[in-house]
């Protein structure tokens, strides 16, 4: 519900008759609206980041890291489309306040980035701005797929979006 509709549209009436309970139910668990939107949020995000962390830390050269940032992007968004729409659109409201356990997606694509300058592979220049390019990029191809009816599998443009990716970070 919040993914379509929007936290602040959503009530918590609207969601205890959706899951079939009543509201006391949910807030046995949950303070309110806001701690129930950040706890789906922070689990996902967690998850994803998890991954990310996994690739960008990973033994992989810079290139093949960028593929498979893009692979893990891409099948987000295809298996997981109603979530990662809801993370694209909260990751701002809840990402200042993140769990100590949980490393920010854009700290991951800023050690990605200053990890392949230090390899002389990733061009000189800021790199959080570079990783907020990358990042941008990616999430609006994604957006754009999902808003364009999925008429093309993602899958299929992996290697032409790492191409273009590649080319903008590249030294």
């Amino acid at each position: 519900m919040f993914s379509r509709r929007g936290i602040d549209a959503t009530s918590m009436r609207d969601i205890a008759d959706a899951a079939g309970v009543r509201e006391a139910a949910i807030y046995r668990h949950f303070a309110g609206k806001d701690d129930l939107a950040r706890g789906i949020f922070l689990s996902w995000y967690g998850w994803y980041c998890e991954k990310l962390q996994s690739i960008v830390i990973g033994p992989a050269g810079t290139l093949d890291k960028l593929r498979d940032i893009v692979r893990h992007e891409f099948s987000v968004v295809t298996k997981y489309s109603e979530a990662f729409v809801y993370f694209c659109e909260n990751e701002t409201r809840f990402v200042r306040s993140l769990p100590s356990e949980i490393v920010s997606a854009r700290h991951l694509f800023i050690t990605f980035i200053k990890a392949g300058q230090a390899a002389g592979e990733i061009r000189a220049g800021n790199p959080a701005l570079l990783a907020d390019m990358l990042s941008g990029a990616l999430c609006a191809v994604a957006l754009t797929w999902l808003g364009t009816g999925r008429q093309k599998k993602l899958s299929a443009q992996v290697v032409e979006v790492v191409e273009g990716c590649w080319r903008m970070i590249k030294a």
